[in-house]
């Protein structure tokens, strides 16, 4: 009975034991010994070329799209946004969120031209961020839907994004939700009443600014003032009647300063 224990045990520890070891990669590389090697030197710290960052990335590896893209980017070279573009994309979607900012920074680059597809992939990948929480992702997209380029503009999914980066913890976005409601869009009439959850959002902010500005926009919707009660904090008991307070000692001679 203690062989087979022992044995029971062995076979436990040698299936548990690989599981936490392995990683997954992208079946492109898994199935490339040559990927495999040229992705084992890359993370040992070997300065890959050009071209050998942009076969690990055209194969699905975040890392080597994210040092490609950069590589693009930093050419100054309006042409090659599209393809930096494309490759932040590409980490992204593969878990490099640091590669974020970089994304939506070169979507928002007026010099730049997109083509359709890339523009339809790039979509995909953020929204599929902000489905998954990604507040970062949520607020970028929606100010791309309502800056309306490079996407067409749509300001209904654009509200609906700013919501779910609002109750991600995004402040700023419940501010831009709330204001899109209070004056109203192209098209869109305002509607003060559907800033209420954004506002709650908002005066929830440990910043006392964005607070300050959340109280003044509670002012300009029905029932503000019920928002604007729950958010200022209690008196201090000791100022709401001073003449409850305990009387001072006169100064005596020999009292500290």
């Amino acid at each position: 009975m203690l062989r087979l224990a022992h044995i029971g045990l062995a076979l436990a520890l040698g299936i548990a034991a690989p599981v936490a070891a392995d990683v997954v990669l992208p079946p492109g590389i898994a199935a490339s010994p040559a990927l495999k090697s040229l992705r084992k030197s890359m993370l040992a710290g070997t300065e890959l070329s050009d071209v050998q960052l942009q076969r690990l990335a055209d194969a699905g590896e975040g890392l080597a799209a994210a040092r490609y893209a950069k590589r693009l980017e930093e050419r100054r070279d309006p042409a090659f946004i599209d393809d930096a573009a494309h490759y932040y994309s590409i980490a992204v979607y593969q878990g490099r969120d640091f590669a974020l900012p970089r994304l939506l920074a070169t979507l928002t680059d007026k010099t730049a031209e997109f083509g359709p597809g890339r523009l339809r992939n790039i979509r995909g990948v953020l929204e599929r961020a902000a489905r998954r929480g990604d507040a970062k992702a949520a607020a970028g997209l929606a100010e791309i839907l309502l800056a309306g380029a490079p996407f067409d503009p749509d300001i209904p999914r654009a509200r609906e994004l700013l919501l779910v980066a609002a109750q991600g913890g995004d402040t700023k976005a419940a501010m831009k939700l709330a204001l899109s409601h209070i004056q109203g869009e192209p098209g869109l009439p305002p509607d003060p009443e559907a800033a209420r959850p954004a506002l709650e959002y908002a005066l929830a902010s440990p910043d006392p600014g964005v607070r300050a500005m959340a109280l003044a926009l509670a002012k300009q919707i029905p029932g503000g003032e019920e928002l604007q009660a729950a958010a200022t904090p209690p008196a201090d008991p000791a100022d709401l009647d001073r003449s409850k307070r305990p009387p001072m000692r006169p100064a005596l001679e020999g009292d500290a300063p």
